[in-house]
């Protein structure tokens, strides 16, 4: 056997051990490497985070800036507010004198919103106050509707009732729905009673009046998927069941058929006919 035959032997028996030995340290040192890079990421990542919450407890925002973003905060609950209160305006023309003046700003829905608990002292709300305050202001020239309005937000027994009509009326007209564009069957006044005295289900089934499938079938699509919603109509259904048993308890057949009438009514007819109440 000649050397060029014993060097191809070496080479063909010594070769794979000598290829799964390099094999082995560039995966070691590969391995090695990415641990390193990933604890030096997590240091780079710490320091970043400290020094963030550094600059941000030395230097919190300017009052310029401040004034800024109260600012914005204030104009999207006005721009929400106004929303609602033509939720049910749409397509129709309020037909004003031509020297009637435009109301002040200051005299519009969301500074009432936003300050009627402090300006009215607290007293029993008239059953005829509450009825206008939830079928809300028909426009910016219904002073007695923002009157109510006022009276209703400064009774704190009334004013999550209000704020979260306002949420769910905003919502729906976000989707498109109107409460004016309903017309719901009526329902007796001793169904609404019953419903005032805890009966649910087929007992006050007539109160389900909404049949437009299209908005209930909207309404049950964005009660699946906004988890926002599905909350605001839970809270707002809580808070209607609440109020409406003690307006109940102290009106008569024809302000119970009024306050069914009002849009905040109407909003609780198509919530929940979604969610089960009247079946």
């Amino acid at each position: 056997m000649d050397r060029t035959t014993l060097a191809a032997l070496a080479v063909a028996i010594f070769l794979p051990a000598i290829l799964i030995s390099m094999g082995l340290l560039i995966t070691a040192a590969t391995w090695s490497l990415r641990e390193e890079t990933r604890n030096l990421q997590g240091m780079v990542d710490e320091l970043r985070r400290a020094v963030l919450q550094q600059e941000s407890a030395a230097a919190p925002l300017s009052p310029a800036a401040q004034s800024d973003l109260d600012s914005l905060k204030s104009r999207q609950q006005q721009t929400e507010t106004r929303l609602t209160m033509f939720f049910s305006q749409r397509g129709r023309v309020q037909k004003t004198s031509p020297d009637s003046a435009d109301p002040p700003e200051d005299e519009s829905q969301a500074d009432f919103l936003a300050a009627a608990g402090s300006e009215i002292t607290r007293s029993e709300i008239s059953p005829t106050d509450l009825i206008r305050a939830l079928n809300f202001p028909e426009n910016e020239q219904d002073q007695p509707g923002f009157d109510a309005l006022r009276l209703a937000l400064a009774d704190p027994r009334l004013a999550p009732l209000i704020r979260a009509a306002q949420d769910v009326l905003t919502r729906l007209a976000q989707e498109g729905i109107y409460m004016d564009d309903l017309r719901p069957d009526r329902a007796r006044p001793e169904f609404w009673a019953a419903f005032a005295e805890g009966q649910r289900g087929q007992a006050i089934a007539p109160l389900g009046g909404i049949r437009d499938r299209s908005c209930l079938a909207i309404t049950s699509g964005r009660m699946r998927s906004d988890p926002e919603f599905r909350a605001s109509v839970h809270l707002f259904l809580r808070e209607f069941d609440r109020v409406f048993a003690n307006f109940a308890a102290r009106a008569d057949d024809s302000q119970i058929s009024a306050l069914a009438d009002t849009r905040s009514a109407r909003a609780f007819m198509l919530l929940g006919r979604v969610t089960g109440v009247f079946s």
